[in-house]
């Protein structure tokens, strides 16, 4: 193999590898155990994570995996998100908690998680809030 060629192959090797690295999040297992200690420390200032209950300053996250959006009783929904037609699942609640204005663009709901990880656990958790 000439010097060229062994350049090319390492160069495919390294991209290859940074393409398994960077698969998506929403595909990734989280952790739900940790997921729940996150949920707890910054989701449940404005969700109820234990009774299907509204806080003023949300729904709760009881069944919200599978449920459509807007569709409980809380009463601030916006009207895009009402309008939306999202239904929660892996995929959206991940593009939903890295920006919920991407999203849907006059959200009231402006909380962001940053990491993948932390997204994924948290998504975890939220599988396990059944109704």
């Amino acid at each position: 193999m000439n010097r060229f060629s062994a350049i090319l192959l390492a160069g495919a090797m390294a991209f290859g590898t940074a393409q398994l690295v960077s698969i998506g999040p929403a595909h990734a297992e989280g952790d739900a155990e940790k997921g729940a200690k996150l949920a707890r420390q910054r989701c449940r200032t404005c969700h109820e994570l234990e009774k299907e209950e509204a806080k003023p300053t949300g729904p709760h996250l009881i069944g919200v995996v599978g449920r459509t959006a807007g569709s409980t009783d809380y009463a601030k929904y916006s009207d895009g998100l009402k309008e939306s037609g999202i239904v929660w699942d892996e995929e959206q609640l991940d593009a939903w908690l890295t920006n919920p204005k991407d999203v849907v663009k006059k959200t009231r709901m402006n909380f962001r998680l940053r990491k993948p990880e932390q997204r994924a656990d948290v998504i975890a958790y939220l599988k396990t809030l059944t109704n």
